[in-house]
């Protein structure tokens, strides 16, 4: 190969290494704003967070093998994401609202999720067994520009994942609920003596935050492959995008989202994937060393 075409074999590669990066970046970026959202009005941390990733996941599975494709993933985006919503939703109210009643519920939650967590994990091995399961791409073939191959498949999660952000934008600026949610992270007792259902916006914030890491969890599980611990590395990925954004600040959950995203594909690209995970420690440490609030949270 000449000079010249290996410069253009290595600016190839880089473009392949940058639409990785966006494309997981964009998803991650969808389940840290759920994540960052729940953080923001409760201040409690939900360790099942990555176990309901893989829900969405297996729930996908599950309609796409014994329902089948009928009208597409249309269907199965119809289907999944409304039922991880009530999943979450009911989570909220059987198993997180008791535990307000009583002091330090923050933290009790927290302990609670991550009991919530280890026995999902568990169930999905009794349930699906140990062997990975795979989900069809959302969309088969490749754009051709020139030299360049796209895969439709990266395109529309990208797309997809997008859209699901400013959808939840969208939601949090322009209807009621999203403005008393955002009431409520800013001031609990303000919003309180106003008049604003603080239990009811928790049992929203739950809810939406399980349909979106729901809804990340079919888009990634199309690129990657279910398996029953597999949410312990999303679950690791979402709370350091979270501290490393800032708690409870979702723009600085959506860029630390990108951030990471291109960190790990560079790493994965340059060392191999299993540095991948070590180097997302390594730029949180660093970060809560010279800035321990992170990117864009309060100091």
């Amino acid at each position: 190969m000449t000079m010249n075409e290996d410069t253009l074999f290595l600016i190839y590669e880089l473009i392949d290494v940058i639409i990785s990066g966006l494309t997981n970046g964009s998803v991650y970026a969808l389940m840290a704003v759920g994540l960052t959202l729940v953080y923001g009005v409760t201040k409690a941390f939900n360790f099942a967070y990555g176990s309901f990733f893989n829900l969405g996941g297996y729930f996908a599975w599950i309609m796409i093998n014994f329902v089948g494709l009928v009208g597409g993933y249309f269907s199965v985006f119809l289907a999944v994401v409304p039922l991880m919503f009530a999943v979450g939703y009911a989570l909220e109210k059987t198993m997180v609202a008791p535990l307000r009643k009583r002091d330090e519920w923050e933290m009790k939650v927290m302990m609670l999720t991550l009991g919530l967590a280890l026995f999902m994990d568990n169930l999905y091995a009794v349930v699906f067994g140990g062997r990975v399961k795979s989900l069809p791409a959302i969309l088969e073939g490749t754009l051709e520009t020139g030299n360049l191959v796209f895969s439709y498949q990266d395109i529309m999660i990208f797309f997809l994942s997008i859209s699901g952000i400013l959808l939840f934008g969208w939601i949090l600026n322009n209807t009621r609920t999203g403005m008393a949610v955002q009431a409520v992270a800013q001031n609990p007792e303000g919003a309180r003596i106003v008049g604003i259902p603080k239990n009811r916006i928790f049992a929203a914030t739950f809810a939406i935050s399980t349909a979106m890491v729901g809804f990340g969890g079919i888009l990634l599980s199309q690129k990657y492959f279910i398996s029953p611990m597999s949410g312990g590395a999303i679950m690791i990925k979402s709370w350091v995008i979270t501290a490393f954004g800032g708690m409870g600040s979702i723009r600085g959950g959506l860029y630390a989202a990108f951030i990471i995203g291109m960190l790990e594909a560079f790493v994965g690209w340059t060392f191999g994937m299993s540095y991948g995970m070590i180097a997302l420690f390594v730029l949180l440490l660093t970060t809560l060393a010279v800035r321990p609030q992170g990117l864009m949270g309060k100091g």
